[in-house]
């Protein structure tokens, strides 16, 4: 696959077993390379911990190795958890307010109701959305 055709993030393996990889990366915000970081109260990263499966080949924990992942794969991942979502709000405020002629508080609790149904359904097919959204090892040279 092309450079760019892929997201990769360096990280350490923090447990290896049975084809299942589990590890360790540093999500930084995008200004957390900034030379004037340690001064700035919005610089921030994260540790996350990515799951690697059916990976056969053996690796050692604490190995250096790099996460990666297809661009298309965070392109869905967007459009499931922003852009559907923003629609949906959209669609669902202009059908409360304009053909059902609710009250704001109405349509705002029938907001909040519709997207607490659009992220149960995501949940409900987690494991399903998993397959799609799988990860690869590099290990770094």
């Amino acid at each position: 696959m092309p450079k760019n055709e892929k997201i990769s993030h360096s990280g350490i393996v923090e447990s290896a077993e049975n084809g299942h990889i589990r590890v360790k990366i540093l999500q930084a915000s995008a200004c957390s390379s900034c030379q004037a970081k340690a001064m700035c109260a919005s610089a921030e990263s994260k540790e996350k911990i990515i799951d690697v499966w059916n990976d056969p080949r053996s690796y050692t924990l604490g190995e250096e190795v790099t996460v990666c992942g297809s661009m298309s794969m965070g392109r869905n991942a967007v459009v499931l958890a922003f852009v559907i979502p923003l629609v949906l709000m959209v669609l669902w405020l202009v059908a409360a307010l304009q053909l059902l002629s609710l009250s704001e508080t109405w349509a705002v609790l029938g907001l909040l109701v519709l997207l607490g149904i659009y992220y149960a359904v995501l949940s409900a097919f987690r494991e399903r959305l998993s397959r799609s959204f799988s990860f690869w090892i590099e290990r770094n040279d």
